[in-house]
């Protein structure tokens, strides 16, 4: 009980740290240096989950290209935001994203042993990681200045991360029934409503206060997007448990208090894309 509460105390510690860095840089993101800053970032971050990705597939004995996987992910982000924010620029991000990916094979000639599953594994660790980094820059700064993005990009951090705050709570508390006790021994099914309430509840409150900043954010649109978020935020979780159980590792890297940028930014993964395309439908 003793750890426990350490760890718990541990992460908070180290979480606070990390909230007031990302929200001064989200609060100054359009200052033009600050937005340089970002951009870049965002794409070293995507290299660094793809590097602790990598890892777990070599964990299980797989020996993707590591080095190369890095720069394509890093490359991948820069491009893909720059068709999403800049559709001008598709016709120039597109065909270099495919280039990169060309990579994968063409450093694989030599050595073919192994090479379906190790260009399989490159692919799935670049795009899970690279895509939704790019939507979240994309959200950050759109290419019409209709919506504050720094508004939808906290929303996207907050509610996503509420479903992690509201299950473990929920689930410490009221928790009887296991969610997936091969995944994750501890999370539970109350939890996990616990969570998806949070969820929907601060995204009704984020409605209130689009109001006042002047982004549109309607109660009932909170409401289906925050029961939404709140599934794939969880989904997302689970999905990454998926990879580490099978690699047989608890954290995907060892930063002190956080465990990994895998660990990090698991959830919103998943919940990244949705809230983009919710922006561009309104």
């Amino acid at each position: 009980m003793l750890n426990s509460k350490n760890e718990l105390y541990n992460r908070l510690f180290y979480y606070s740290i990390v909230i007031v860095i990302v929200g001064l840089l989200i609060g100054f993101a359009y200052h033009p240096t600050i937005k340089f800053v970002m951009i870049f970032a965002v794409a070293m971050l995507a290299g660094v989950g793809v590097w602790e990705y990598a890892r777990l597939a070599q964990a299980k004995g797989i020996r993707p290209a590591k080095t190369l996987m890095i720069i394509v992910a890093t490359v991948e982000v820069l491009t893909f935001y720059a068709a999403l924010a800049y559709p001008e620029w598709s016709r120039v991000a597109l065909p270099v994203a495919a280039l990169a990916f060309i990579s994968f094979f063409i450093v694989h000639f030599r050595k073919c042993e192994n090479a379906l599953v190790q260009v399989a594994v490159e692919f799935f660790g670049v795009c899970y990681l690279s895509i939704p980094f790019s939507f979240m820059l994309a959200i950050l700064y759109p290419p019409v200045a209709t919506e504050d993005g720094r508004f939808w990009l906290l929303y996207l951090i907050a509610v996503t991360k509420s479903t992690d705050v509201g299950g473990y709570f929920v689930g410490k508390l009221f928790g009887r029934r296991p969610l997936a006790p091969q995944l994750s021994p501890k999370k539970t099914i109350e939890g996990a409503i616990g969570g998806f309430c949070f969820a929907v509840i601060l995204s009704l409150v984020f409605a209130f206060i689009s109001r006042l900043v002047g982004s549109h954010l309607s109660y009932f649109g909170a409401l289906w997007l925050g029961a939404l978020v709140g599934v794939l935020a969880q989904i997302g979780d689970l999905a990454e448990s998926i990879l580490k159980r099978d690699a047989l590792v608890k954290d995907s890297n060892s930063i002190p208090g956080i465990g990994g940028i895998l660990d990090m930014v698991d959830s919103v993964l998943l919940t990244a894309p949705v809230v983009y395309f919710y922006i561009h439908s309104l």
